[in-house]
Formats: C-alpha cells, structure tokens, sequence
C-alpha cells in the first residue's frame, strides 16, 4: 500500500486564547477499505507544568483542531481548580484555611478529594495527597533550589500529614484540612485525571483515533493511521535519549514514575520529588515504575505507589491484575508483573 503524507507546520498559534499550536498534519491518500481518508494532526501546548501532545485522526480538519482547542481548554480549566500553585484555585484556597475552617467545593473537587482518599487508604497510605508541605520544603514544588531540608522541620510537616485528616462533608459540599500544617498537593492524580478528561472530550467530539502525551504519562484511543496500535516507548531511567522498553497500546493508558523527573545531586546522592510519607525522604528503591492501566488517574496514582513501595514487596501489590506493572530498582534490575510480560509486542531495549 503506496501511502503519500503532505506536511506542513504553521508558525502561528490557531487559537490565540489557549495559545494551542497545532504543528503538523499528515493527509493520508491511500485509504482503509471503507473508510474516508483521514488527516492526522498534532497540536502541543503547556499546561501543568509540562508539555501535553495530542495526536488525533479525523476526516475534517476543521472538526480535529476543534477537538484539540476544546481538549485543551478542559485541561486548563482542571488546572485552575485543582493546582495548588494557583493562588485563586480551590486546592490553594483549601490550603490556606488549614486548620482554620471549612472550605466550600465544586462537586468535581469533592469527588476527586474522595477518590484520593480512597487510593490512599487502598494503598496503604503510600500514596498521599496531604504530603504537599514537605515537597514544598524540599524544593520540588516551587522554581527555588532544591535542598536539604532541617530535620526539626521536615518531621513536623510528616506528623502534621495524613489523608484521615483532610474532612469531606458531602451535605454542604466542603472540605477541612483538620491539622495547620497540613498541605493538599494533587500532583500525583490530577494529571491523570486532566488526561481522562482530555480523552472524553475528543470522544464528544467524534474522535476515535487519539494519543494523549502529558510529560511521559500517555492515553491511547483507536489506532494509528496505518490501522496499528500505537507504539509507546518507555524512557531509561539512566540513559539520555535511550528508551528501556516499547510496546503497541490502545485503549489503555500508561504512567511512569521515576527518580530522573525532578531531581538534585546534594554531595554525590540523588534526592528527587516522589517521596514516602512515611518518612519524609525521597524514596530510594526503585529508579522508574511503569504502570499501565485502563484510566490515565489509576496509572499515575499506582505508578506513584509502587515506586514508593520499592521492589521487595512489587509482586505481591500487583498481584490481583488490577495493573500492569514494571519496576527498575535502585540497582537497575527490571521486574515484571507477569501481565506486562505477555504483552504482544513488548521489546526490552536494556
């Protein structure tokens, strides 16, 4: 099959509101038997604190860059509710009144609040919510350099945390954070969540054929043009610009969590952002977990709690096949839960 692709990149942004550049288009001459032909077309923007790829196929034009504009303006509008380093979104306005009174919601906050508390009591509180002073005081969350922070501090801000402390009130729809300083950071489930949301846009939209790409963590819908699975490649958490594993995905969704991301060397040791509440520290077993699962918010919050729960206890926590799973630890090695292994297609690059 002789397939001919015209591309071009437009230098100017189509939606000046959302300054969404919708880059590059591919028209695909040769068709699927039955089908019309389809365009393929990319649109990146930052959001998040990351950069978000869409890719979509559709007959229209038109109706494709539609979607993306419309895709991206509900992540933005996720993040105008849910991040806390936004000074007038719900989350900041929550934390701010730690300690101090309740704080009226939107159902999409309570719902999402709800959801993370259940994560966490799910996963043993290895994945928590409330930790988001101590990434403050490390450095990660804010454009200050990281450091080592004072020991007196970092165990207070520990004990102040904890995801029984933050009070969901769902017959007046708000939320109190029992503890002054306790800090609600949603970083390790809103960008899943923005993700999924992402994706029923473009649904609403008509699109079928789609690859969500939000800084690593990916959400597939359809198939390529070619009418293949999407081919999903897996960063070295060691080697620039070299990938660990690939593998087809669709339908599905994947997340990776590793200790590359956001990091510091402090006197010949590597401290990074994804820490263990119940220590305060950055966790030190695993240098990436991989997790692929059927909604982009499941795979960020399990890929954040494996990593944390570190290799020794990786097999037993995926047993159930609620995810597939695969963990590097601190030494390199790479574990497989026993679904990720069979998948069709999957290449080792190590």
């Amino acid at each position: 099959m002789k397939i001919q692709k015209v591309h071009w990149l437009e230098k100017k942004c189509l939606f000046a509101l959302l300054a969404c550049l919708i880059s590059v288009a591919q028209l695909i001459a040769a068709e699927v038997p039955g089908d019309d032909a389809k365009f393929e077309i990319s649109a990146t923007k930052y959001l998040l604190g990351t950069k978000i790829d869409l890719l979509v196929l559709h007959t229209k034009v038109s109706e494709a860059r539609k979607a993306c504009y419309l895709a991206f303006r509900e992540i933005e509008r996720i993040e105008t509710v849910l991040s806390s380093h936004l000074d007038d979104s719900e989350i900041a306005r929550l934390n701010k009144a730690a300690g101090r009174r309740a704080v009226k919601i939107s159902d999409e906050t309570m719902a999402i609040l709800q959801r993370a508390k259940s994560y966490s009591a799910q996963l043993d509180g290895l994945f928590d919510i409330s930790i988001g002073a101590l990434t403050e005081l490390w450095g990660f969350s804010s454009d200050h350099e990281v450091r080592l922070p004072d020991f007196d501090r970092l165990t207070a801000l520990r004990r102040a945390a904890g995801f029984q402390k933050i009070v969901l009130n769902n017959a007046d729809t708000t939320a109190f954070l029992s503890d002054s300083l306790l800090q609600i950071d949603l970083g390790g489930i809103a960008k899943g969540y923005a993700i999924d949301r992402a994706a029923s846009v473009l649904r609403e939209q008509g699109i079928d054929h789609f690859l969500i790409n939000a800084g690593g963590d990916i959400l597939t819908s359809g198939h390529k043009s070619d009418g293949k699975d999407w081919l999903v490649g897996v960063k070295h958490p060691r080697k620039a610009d070299a990938l660990l594993a690939k593998f087809p995905l669709t339908d599905q969704a994947v997340a990776t969590s590793g200790d590359y991301e956001r990091f510091a060397i402090i006197d010949g040791k590597r401290y990074h952002h994804i820490l263990d509440p119940q220590t305060g520290f950055p966790a030190d077993s695993c240098q990436s977990v991989t997790v692929i699962a059927s909604t982009a918010e499941q795979a960020d919050v399990w890929a954040t709690y494996l990593f944390v729960l570190g290799p020794s206890r990786f097999q037993r926590a995926v047993a159930a096949g609620e995810v597939q799973a695969m963990l590097v630890d601190a030494r390199g090695e790479i574990l497989l839960e026993p679904n990720f292994a069979k998948r069709s297609g999957l290449e080792l690059m190590q």
